[in-house]
């Protein structure tokens, strides 16, 4: 008999939502084949059997696990396992719609929670091409939730006294439409207990953040508390390297841009200067990485996701495009796996709006270094021969942990990067 436990998918986490079982309970199954999906705050993952054998269920799809917990078994021939129930989920009202839906797509307890709740029906869910559709899925793709009848809290004259009245009836809102996901919705704003001032008792207003949210407020939490951080900045004089990016970009036909440059310069950087991409393992010791596992931030307006190039630097520029391409695609629909968000000994921070100048990232618990790329400004110069003329330039900043780096390593880190995006076509060699 072989237990099937859920692993730690992931630092910030303690415990995961069930979403669904591959297979059903009693069938066959063999080695590594996938058997449940389970969701963290940011993914979800699809849990592998270790054996071959039959697949006994412990514990009902939509329930909430915590890493080391055993969900189910794989019996061999004639093995059995003492029967018992798996308990169905509670919730705080009956979800119309719980059964599974058909051409594979799980829905999540929460999400048809607020399917009901909003009025959505599953035919439009299903339309979003999304294989699994969580609650925050549903947050930034069904538009803000249909306003009805609600209450008011109306402050009065009187310091202290309220009263409490029904707001007039707002007509219907039309039929939703399918939605895009470049156009996310905001959330709704509740009413919260009331609080004093000098006027008397004003209602507040609460907005629930989402679960991409809560991970990143737990991540930057964390680094504050955790890591004494430093920063250091340097400009880049980029237009090469912009002439560069346009040219690859028809070559590959992909959207090659700064990011990608820089992510390369980073990852050609890793073997000399091994202590950027290092985790402090106690205070004495600094653990080395085996490769540069880049991550680069991805923010469309539904969620900071740091995906992670693996072994970048083993890997040519070509595909390195290649592998921001598909992270481009995924952040879209935010489906990322959580193995494709972890893993990352360094991370590339994107601030490159035209308005931005400088930004300071937060180094992710774990590692020792976040570079923020800033955007690109035109600025004129004196060249070699004492002519007025013009560049485009951007600002690229080094957050580190000072336990392990100083403020020469950090420079001379950057003035590597730094020499790489001026030399471009050193990127496109082999790694």
């Amino acid at each position: 008999m072989t237990e099937i436990r859920v692993p730690k998918l992931n630092n910030n986490d303690t415990e995961y939502t069930l979403v669904e079982w591959l297979v059903d309970d009693g069938k066959p199954i063999a080695e590594g084949d996938p058997v449940a999906l389970v969701e963290t705050s940011k993914a979800a993952e699809e849990l592998e059997s270790a054996a071959e054998g039959v697949l006994r269920q412990s514990l009902a799809a939509g329930a909430v696990c915590a890493p080391g917990d055993v969900i189910g078994h794989v019996l061999a021939p004639g093995e059995t396992v003492e029967a018992a129930p798996v308990a169905p989920v509670a919730s705080a009202a009956p979800v119309p719609g719980a059964e599974s839906s058909p051409a594979g797509v799980t829905i999540t307890k929460p999400a048809r929670v607020l399917m009901s709740e909003w009025g959505i029906g599953e035919e439009q869910v299903l339309g979003w091409g999304l294989k699994v559709v969580r609650r925050t899925d549903v947050e930034r793709l069904a538009g803000p939730p249909p306003t009805g009848k609600t209450e008011t809290v109306v402050e009065a004259e009187t310091v202290g006294e309220t009263e409490t009245k029904p707001a007039s009836p707002t007509p219907a809102s039309p039929a939703r439409t399918a939605p895009t996901p470049a156009s996310p919705a905001p959330t709704a704003l509740t009413p919260t207990a009331p609080t004093h001032s000098a006027k008397g008792t004003v209602p507040m207003l609460s907005q629930a953040l989402p679960s991409v949210q809560q991970a990143v407020g737990r991540s930057v939490l964390t680094s504050h508390q955790t890591i004494p951080a430093a920063y250091t900045v340097v400009k880049v004089d980029v237009t090469g390297a912009q002439t560069l990016a346009a040219q690859e970009g028809k070559r590959l036909r992909r959207l090659v841009g700064l990011p990608e440059l820089l992510l390369s310069a980073v990852a050609r950087s890793y073997r000399a200067f091994p202590l950027c991409f290092a985790r402090l393992a106690d205070a004495r010791t600094a653990e080395l990485a085996d490769a540069a596992h880049v991550g680069v931030t991805m923010d469309v307006g539904q969620g900071l996701f740091v995906p992670v190039v693996e072994r970048a630097s083993d890997l040519t520029f070509e595909e390195i495009v290649e592998a921001v391409s598909g992270f481009r695609r995924t952040v879209m629909s935010g489906t990322f796996r959580e193995s494709e968000l972890s893993g990352g000994n360094i991370t590339v921070t994107l601030h490159n709006d035209l308005d931005v100048v400088a930004a300071v990232p937060f180094v992710f618990p774990g590692q020792a270094c976040a570079l923020a790329l800033a955007g690109p400004q035109q600025e004129l110069f004196l060249d070699s021969d004492g002519a007025v003329t013009a560049r485009t330039v951007v600002n690229v900043g080094l957050a580190y942990d000072h336990r392990l780096l100083n403020g020469r390593d950090a420079v001379l880190f950057l003035q590597r990067v730094k020499a790489l995006l001026q030399s471009p076509e050193k990127l496109l060699g082999e790694a």
